[in-house]
């Protein structure tokens, strides 16, 4: 079931509800409109679509079953294929398709995207917009998805630093079950952040009918500034994460040393002793030290000598430590 809202910019900038059909009937110079729709239900999209004159290419690319980052004109309609990542758990790519006319924009989703219900909460309750068109919607827009990238990158933060403390606390097991899901997401949401960017970018090229950044480019660049932060950071983390597998993996190679180190400080030990052992449990008949009386009470004796003067030498050179 197709969900829509739509909403009508005020005198005083901001979000008031209204009704489609008023949005299809409103004369030219009627203030800007904001459609947001849920669910890509072709045949009810298409028709909604058609009846606010979007263009055809921009229909079809707004029901591509295979999405991919976009940003395109055609004629009235500027489109944008942008790529979101609306919860952090996600392991789907979702997509919010904008499409902006002079007098109309029109958002697509096929899940909640809490960037677009914070906009709707904020600017229906006093929040005024920078401008009284289409391009101050969008810009809104894009800055509180930004916003919402930015929340993810401290939220990676927070997880990197937990990963960090267990290098040392936690099982092998246990921390690799942690790292290579988050190394998983930090890699889709940089992927997320370059669409964005390239998104962003090409939007300060654009002047077109449908859009236009007179007197809103210093909000367009400070976006596409804070997209930029966002890919840094997002960037220097995942180095980071690399550096703590790679510790990690120094970690388990010191843990795999040393249990060496233990294997052959017993082996040489007993090297030694089981020669002595084998050597007198042959069976010659001339052993002439067996025949006497402290010989048994001896050999334990040098047995115990020789494994005290390894362990001993094992100690002095640090091999316990």
């Amino acid at each position: 079931m197709m969900k829509k809202q739509a909403f009508q910019l005020s005198p005083q900038r901001y979000l008031k509800h209204c009704n489609l059909d008023e949005i299809d009937s409103s004369p030219a110079d009627a203030p800007p409109c904001w459609v947001d729709i849920q669910n890509r239900e072709r045949a009810s999209l298409e028709s909604v679509l058609e009846s606010v004159g979007v263009h055809p290419l921009a229909i079809e690319a707004c029901l591509d079953t295979t999405p991919a980052s976009l940003l395109a004109v055609y004629g009235e309609s500027l489109f944008i294929a942008l790529p979101i990542k609306a919860t952090w758990d996600a392991e789907e790519r979702h997509f919010l398709w904008i499409i902006c006319h002079p007098r109309i924009i029109i958002t697509i989703s096929e899940v909640d995207i809490p960037a677009l219900l914070q906009i709707i909460e904020r600017y229906s309750d006093g929040m005024r917009f920078h401008g009284d068109n289409t391009s101050a919607i969008l810009y809104q827009i894009l800055d509180h998805v930004i916003d919402e990238d930015m929340a993810f990158t401290l939220k990676t933060r927070d997880c990197i630093d937990r990963l960090e403390q267990l290098l040392d606390d936690a099982s092998d097991d246990e921390l690799l079950d942690k790292v290579l899901p988050l190394k998983r997401q930090l890699t889709r949401l940089a992927a997320v952040f370059e669409d964005q960017l390239y998104c962003v970018s090409s939007l300060q090229t654009i002047e077109s009918e449908s859009f236009s950044t007179t007197g809103l480019q210093e909000y367009f660049r400070d976006a596409f500034l804070h997209l930029e932060h966002a890919s840094r950071v997002i960037g220097r983390q995942l180095a980071h994460l690399a550096a703590i597998e790679q510790q990690y993996q120094i970690n388990l190679q010191s843990k795999t040393n040393n249990q060496l180190r233990l294997l052959t400080i017993i082996s040489t030990i007993f090297l030694p002793l089981g020669l002595i052992t084998g050597i007198y449990g042959m069976n010659f008949r001339y052993m002439p030290e067996l025949a006497w009386h402290y010989a048994y009470g001896g050999i334990l004796l040098l047995m115990l000598a020789i494994a005290g003067g390894f362990l001993w030498q094992f100690y002095r050179r640090g091999w316990f430590q």
